[in-house]
């Protein structure tokens, strides 16, 4: 526990912001070097170059075999200063507010047209362009978005370093431009998918803003056998568990691009009850609970220490 510590020390203090290139870089150095100390040679540690459906190149860092049976993942990149934006989500929830803001958005350029109002055209012209600037203007403290979920898959790492089936099974992917739309993981996993076929349907655990709140979240795109698995065996371990199945408009992560994907998020009970990430996407983003991610990840050791090697989860159910 010490040596993880240190490690989320160092990364709040030198690596906290990581949205341009140049600081990206030093982060993934940075990196590879930690991953070294666990015990991961050069041979382990690649950084795959993807290039994404905006013309980018995504540096995402893989450690272990491309065609392991187990991923543990996160993204690493941090997000704009946008979060005056989700002001209602401790109110009424990250879904709730979300189709709101979705309605609300779709409704003001539906109705803007009609009315013909300089005003009303002006207002919304004003809300657009503040949104995009502070999409770009980085947000300074980022312990929970997505720190937190480096970390965890760091823990995951340090704990299969020790367990020589366990490495072999599990292979670490840190995802760049998450942030951006989730292109990161997108070009990865159809990098992965084109190279590795066999390998589509494999269990993918990722780590999303795992440090603040005391529910959590287990989140597919799909459902699917595996999604149920992880969420039953995490209730027995006991926590404080709620299912969820994303959307591009109910809010997503890194998982949708993989058919058996799966998300873990800590989140807060909003006043009406649905469950919010606290003060993302703003410098109040201070709060990363160690104790609370290395207990997740002793959980989830023991779940994929179960997991029989070299299976798939291809059984899906409907909803």
């Amino acid at each position: 526990m010490e040596n993880f510590k240190i490690l989320a020390e160092s990364l709040f203090t030198k690596f906290e912001t990581r949205m341009w290139r140049k600081e990206k870089d030093a982060f993934l150095e940075h990196c590879k070097t930690e991953f070294a100390k666990l015990g991961y040679d050069d041979s382990d540690i690649t950084i795959k170059h993807n290039r994404n459906m905006f013309g980018l190149t995504s540096k995402n860092l893989l450690v272990g075999s491309p065609d392991a049976d187990i991923l543990i993942t996160a993204h690493y990149d941090t997000p704009g200063n946008n979060g005056f934006l989700l002001a209602a989500t401790p109110i009424v929830g990250m879904k709730v507010f979300n189709i709101l803001f979705f309605v609300i958005i779709v409704g003001a350029a539906f109705f803007r047209v009609p009315l013909q109002s300089a005003a009303l055209d002006i207002l919304f012209n004003v809300f657009i362009i503040l949104m995009v600037v502070f999409s770009i203007i980085k947000n300074k403290h980022n312990h929970n978005d997505n720190t937190s979920g480096v970390l965890g898959v760091f823990n995951m790492a340090a704990l299969a370093a020790g367990n020589p089936e366990l490495r072999k099974k599990c292979a670490f992917v840190l995802f760049d431009h998450e942030e951006l739309g989730l292109v990161g993981s997108h070009s990865f996993a159809k990098w992965r998918k084109k190279n590795y076929p066999g390998k589509e349907n494999v269990a993918v655990i990722n780590f999303d803003c795992i440090g603040n709140g005391d529910v959590l979240v287990v989140m597919t795109k799909k459902e699917h056998q595996g999604w149920n698995q992880i969420a039953d065996f995490l209730q027995c371990e006991g926590f404080d568990v709620v299912r969820t199945r994303s959307s591009a408009l109910t809010a997503s992560s890194d998982h949708a691009h993989f058919p058996m994907g799966v998300s873990l998020l800590y989140q807060k009970r909003s006043l009406l009850g649905p469950p919010y990430i606290p003060k993302i996407h703003t410098g109040g983003d201070t709060v990363c609970d160690l104790e609370g991610i290395d207990k997740l990840c002793a959980s989830i050791y023991k779940y994929i220490s179960d997991k029989p090697s070299g299976t798939s989860s291809n059984s899906q159910n409907s909803e």
